[in-house]
């Protein structure tokens, strides 16, 4: 989940807080159809009363060698029943206001399971109890329930459940939610946590700042609504039946291999299909030049056509060729560099008004988010709708534990989101926006690449948490968002910059195409990382992403020193004992520069370039840090330091002085704390410093020129 708006204030909270390349393993995936959980799922919207109707039957097959007594249930829409819930505990825990994020009274959501039995029709209903997985720190939570067997489901066997549910549908806290007759309904059906092998039932409550985690299944649900209302869904659409006498409509979705289903509703929205033709949008040499850098066969790389589907409000109906063009994009890149995308339709929907539910991911559904006045300028609506594409691939389909490692999907597709933008469209201007008017429209605004801001925000988060924690065990919600996002993204980003081509594209893509329709953790990923590099870079992960200490790398101080013609000082020769004085020295350069070209040896400098490790966070392994000393006479040297010790001093002698020394010259180090202490010239300024003062008087000028043009 992510909009690239959120990006400022986000920003703004964390500066409050004060060897081989070797070819990719292309494994087989797993047969599309064949996951161990089936649904079936009725679903009536009483769009009045704000209910749902439910009826649901689920067959889930245990996987493991363990014999099974019970199963847990998710029943996420109980976070919004009342303040006792995990979810709004934890909202009002950081809120200046008592009641956080809780709804208002009278629009409490919620559910209920009416009735649960097995297809021999024995009653489980007795034996539900809600359960507090995650400790008693909420005892009043209802949104994981237990249900126990009459006997065990031993290994391979299969459990048919029956269940009939009944829901209120929230006035918008989270993801869900309605605002008049405008639906999005997801995370809405009773849903089995993902049982572990040895461990048990992996179903946590729905904290605040969690996503979700669930098993591959098939999906077929069938939708009714009023007749008037349109309709988008995960899946494909197979049916449809009008019921004329009730006037409704039941509309049929259907859909292998996916993990959730989501769907919204609403009686205004334009709904516009177009298609995805491969060949039109990669050319040859796009393909050749994508196998080549991964070691593929360009059979391997070709992208399939893809069905796309928008579901727009009125009010934003200029805007569907921004939205169309931007699917296209994140369809043709995620599909070159990580795997083809593997279903038929992608359905995109421009969120209903204040139902809570923009920037969020579902598997072949996403909701973008955009306004009524949009610049040109800047990549919204682009952004969000690119990222959340991409999380059908980083957690769509890479299933990571959303609630245990949340970054393995949100860093993962926020670097990927950059790279993706950068690539379709080049820097865009800050999304800053005055009483709904973009403010570029009335002054200069910088363009900007994701990189820049995400490095903002993970270097001045980076002592709070580590990357690695679990989603609701951060210190806020700023360091949960800046950690999981925008750290995790500049860390791959610096893992990019250290591997280079083509080592990292082939570790991105072997990755991903592992542990398709898998649920992949961290030390999956590292094993990729060292398979494909031939490197142990396990240091980069214990130091970095479980680290809480500041990476500070920079030039102490840049010295140039005339070597002279002499030392002094009284010295043994054949003559006898022979004292060299000042004087003595100065006649014998006197002499040098008076002597003809050539006929006597230039005079020489010594440069001395001290070098220093400010922060804690050190580099191990066989990484190190490049260091260039640029000298007046427009000559380069580089080394490297593996910077270790807390300082290093490097010495030069050449017959020209030095002019400046810069470490990480290549921009490499992403995650370093301070750029402006990693350049410095011999008259003691640093060139950065200068750099980033001229781009902010840039910026300052243009904002006073529009100030005063208006006196």
């Amino acid at each position: 989940m992510s909009k690239r708006s959120f990006a400022l204030g986000l920003l703004a909270a964390v500066l409050v807080l004060g060897a081989s390349a070797a070819r990719p393993a292309q494994e087989p995936e797993t047969a599309p159809g064949a996951p161990g959980l089936r649904y079936e799922i009725w679903v009536e919207l009483d769009a009045a009363g704000k209910m749902l109707l439910g009826k649901e039957e689920l067959v889930w097959t245990n996987p493991t060698k363990d014999a099974v007594p019970d199963m847990l249930l998710h029943l996420y829409w109980n976070a919004f029943k009342n303040e006792d819930s995990a979810f709004l505990r934890e909202a009002a825990a950081e809120s200046m206001f008592s009641d956080g994020d809780a709804p208002e009274d009278g629009e409490w959501g919620w559910i209920d399971i009416t009735d649960i039995r097995l297809a021999d029709g024995s009653d489980l209903k007795p034996g539900l109890q809600f359960v507090t997985p995650d400790g008693p720190d909420h005892p009043g939570d209802q949104t994981v329930a237990r249900i126990l067997f009459p006997a065990p489901v031993e290994p391979g066997e299969s459990v048919r459940l029956r269940l009939e549910f009944r829901s209120k549908v929230p006035r918008t806290v989270a993801r869900s939610g309605y605002y008049r007759n405008s639906f999005f309904i997801a995370q809405w059906f009773p849903k089995p946590g993902v049982y572990e092998e040895g461990r048990g039932w992996n179903a946590h409550a729905y904290h605040q700042n969690s996503e979700f985690f669930a098993d591959f299944a098939d999906f077929v649900v069938h939708i009714t609504v009023p007749r008037d209302f349109v309709v988008g869904s995960s899946g494909k659409q197979v049916d449809e039946r009008i019921d004329g006498p009730a006037g409704t409509k039941t509309l049929t979705f259907s859909q292998a291999m996916v993990h959730d289903f989501a769907w919204m509703a609403d009686p205004r929205y334009l709904k516009i299909e177009r298609d995805f033709i491969a060949d039109r949008e990669v050319n040859p040499q796009e393909y050749r030049e994508t196998a080549e850098l991964l070691g593929l066969p360009v059979e391997e790389v070709r992208l399939p056509n893809v069905k796309m589907i928008l579901l727009i409000a009125p009010e934003h109906k200029g805007q569907i060729e921004r939205h169309f063009r931007a699917l296209r994009a994140a369809i043709k890149y995620y599909g070159l560099w990580y795997g083809p995308y593997p279903y038929e339709t992608v359905t995109m929907v421009d969120p209903p008004f204040r139902t809570g539910s923009g920037g969020m991911e579902y598997p072949t559904l996403f909701t973008a988010g955009t306004r009524v006045l949009p610049s040109k300028n800047q990549l919204s609506p682009e952004g969000v709708i690119v990222h959340e594409f991409g999380h059908g691939y980083w957690y769509g389909l890479a299933a990571n534990n959303e609630f245990e490692a949340a970054w393995l999907d949100e860093g993962f597709n926020t670097y990927s989101t950059g790279r993706v933008l950068a690539t379709a469209y080049g820097a865009g201007a800050l999304p800053l926006v005055f009483k709904g008017f973009p403010v570029d429209w009335f002054l200069p605004v910088p363009k900007i690449f994701d990189f820049e801001l995400n490095r903002v925000a993970a270097i001045n988060t980076v002592r709070f948490d580590p990357v690695t924690a679990w989603s609701w065990k951060f210190f806020n919600r700023g360091s949960y968002a800046a950690n999981v996002y925008m750290r995790a993204a500049t860390l791959l980003q610096t893992l990019e910059g250290v591997l280079g081509e083509p080592v990292w594209p082939r570790i991105m893509r072997t990755y991903h195409m592992r542990y398709r329709y898998k649920h992949p953790t961290k030390e999956d990923f590292i094993g990729v990382v060292n398979e494909i590099s031939g490197k142990d870079m396990t240091w980069f992960f214990d130091e970095l992403l479980e680290g809480t200490e500041t990476f500070d790398y920079g030039v102490a101080s840049v010295a140039s020193v005339k070597i002279p013609a002499r030392r002094r000082g009284v010295y043994d020769t054949d003559r006898g004992r022979q004292e060299v004085t000042r004087k003595a020295i100065a006649q014998l350069e006197s002499a040098a520069t008076k002597a003809p070209e050539g006929g006597s040896s230039q005079p020489a400098y010594k440069t001395t370039v001290v070098l220093r490790r400010y922060g804690e966070a050190r580099l191990q392994g066989d990484a190190v840090v490049k260091v260039r000393v640029r000298f007046k006479d427009g000559s380069v040297e580089t080394r490297t330091w593996d910077g270790r010790a807390r300082w290093a001093r490097l010495e030069f002698v050449k017959p020209v002085e030095a002019e400046s020394a810069q470490i990480d010259p290549e921009g490499v180090w992403l995650i370093d704390a301070r750029l402006a202490n990693n350049s410095r010239g011999v008259d003691g300024v640093r060139r950065n410093v200068v750099k980033l003062m001229t781009q902010l008087l840039f910026t300052v000028q243009s904002f006073l020129h529009y100030i005063g043009s208006w006196s």
